[in-house]
């Protein structure tokens, strides 16, 4: 059986919002909830010349890949109405090609509410390992810093923040 997935070109998504407000309309899910959502980054300067901001339209737990309207023989809501055209609908074997020939893509094969699906999570680790307690006081003031690990102690360096 094939594995159908929703290849993302978020290259060229302006954040319209097409893609939540037609799942939202199609599956009449209530306020706050989506099958696809879109989340922005930036901007923000990289250097002088060149702003990074992004859109990548995300799948949740509530997506089915339109499973009503896949089995009719048409294409996802969210697919249908894009007005960028960024979001394609088919197998992973016809969209894996299409990922490698193009950055800022990604392809992503949802799983309609994992929960029922798969049951509740059951953590696999061992229980030898365990969390240090630590009490802290209070002083009114804090100082953060995060350090490479191959950093010495008391040695700065550009990149280890």
């Amino acid at each position: 059986m094939a594995t159908y997935g929703l290849l993302i070109d978020y290259e060229y998504c302006t954040n319209c919002g097409s893609c939540q407000v037609s799942c939202k309309e199609e599956h009449n899910y209530p306020v706050g909830k989506t099958g696809i959502h879109v989340f922005s980054d930036g901007p923000w300067y990289m250097d002088d010349d060149n702003i990074n901001y992004n859109h990548w339209p995300l799948v949740t737990d509530l997506c089915d890949l339109c499973a009503e309207r896949t089995g009719r023989g048409k294409e996802p809501i969210c697919v249908h109405h894009c007005l960028a055209n960024i979001i394609s609908y088919g197998t992973v074997e016809e969209l894996a090609p299409k990922l490698a020939a193009k950055p800022k893509q990604f392809l992503v094969v949802p799983e309609y509410l994992p929960r029922e699906a798969k049951g509740e999570f059951v953590s696999k680790g061992t229980r030898d390992h365990k969390a240090a307690h630590i009490e802290v006081q209070g002083t009114g003031s804090s100082t953060f810093g995060a350090h490479r690990a191959d950093a010495k102690v008391g040695e700065y360096t550009e990149d280890a923040v």
